[in-house]
């Protein structure tokens, strides 16, 4: 039997959001349910490197773009 797109599951793709708050704290939406709130600056690199697997010039790349807009989308 082969395998076709309507024999196989349906792929989906995870979404992580970061939302960065007032307080200089951020929020963690995966899925678009609530997965970590208040997060520090301080951790927030370490929580999308370690967590979610983007390190290096891909983290700075959504740090980046949280500090300008507030937010940041990234599906994986």
């Amino acid at each position: 039997m082969s395998r076709t797109r309507k024999d196989s599951k349906q792929i989906t793709n995870t979404v992580l959001e970061v939302v960065k708050r007032h307080a200089g704290t951020f929020d963690l939406f995966l899925n678009r349910k609530l997965d970590r709130n208040l997060v520090s600056e301080t951790w927030l690199a370490e929580e999308l490197c370690v967590r979610f697997g983007f390190c290096g010039e891909e983290c700075d790349s959504i740090l980046r773009d949280v500090n300008q807009a507030s937010r940041k989308t990234v599906a994986f």
